[in-house]
């Protein structure tokens, strides 16, 4: 993870995070001594002057850093796109705020998810059974945890994330019964 950009309510999230949000991708008109300032005003709409200054210091720390790239197309337009680096960091920030949905009323069925990650990934797959923790989920075994909500999703993206290879260590499956249900209903309050 990188170094001083995790943080709560933090520009350089919110930056990457708005940069993300627009495909990538951000078209500027001109190319100016005040470059950082401008996409500051004209991107970001910040108003305030010294929010200006601090969205285009960011941004200069954020090239510097090689998170973001900027590329002129010509007729003074300059493209801004993220870095491989910066959407990794883009993923790690989707981490921090990761929630499972849940709906208003639940199917009947039980999510499983069984695992067994390679030793040579013990990092992985302790930050996978610690995030699943937080998320909410049961555990029912060592390595079997479950859910009544639907997680497939966010299962996939921590696998990306930690990279653990989905399909070979991870069986994710739904069912109506399951052993101690009343003790996990009662976790889940249902």
């Amino acid at each position: 993870m990188a170094r001083g950009f995790v943080r709560k309510n933090n520009l350089v999230k919110e930056t990457l995070l708005a940069l993300a949000a627009a495909s990538a991708i951000v078209v500027i008109a001109t190319l100016s001594p005040n470059f950082f300032s401008f996409v500051a005003k004209d991107y970001f709409k910040d108003k305030n002057r010294k929010m200006v200054k601090a969205r285009a210091r960011r941004l200069k720390d954020l090239e510097r850093r090689k998170l973001i790239t900027f590329k002129e197309l010509g007729g003074g337009k300059v493209r801004i796109e993220l870095t491989k680096n910066g959407k990794k960091l883009v993923r790690e920030y989707d981490l921090e705020d990761m929630k499972l949905k849940i709906p208003q009323k639940w199917d009947g069925y039980w999510r499983v998810i069984i695992y067994d990650i390679p030793v040579h990934q013990k990092k992985a797959s302790n930050a996978f059974r610690q995030k699943i923790r937080t998320l909410g989920l049961f555990q029912l075994q060592r390595s079997v945890w479950v859910c009544p909500y639907e997680c497939l999703e966010e299962l996939e993206f921590l696998s990306s994330i930690f990279e653990i290879d989905f399909d070979r260590c991870i069986c994710y499956f739904k069912t109506r019964e399951i052993p101690r249900e009343d003790k996990i209903k009662n976790h889940f309050a249902l």
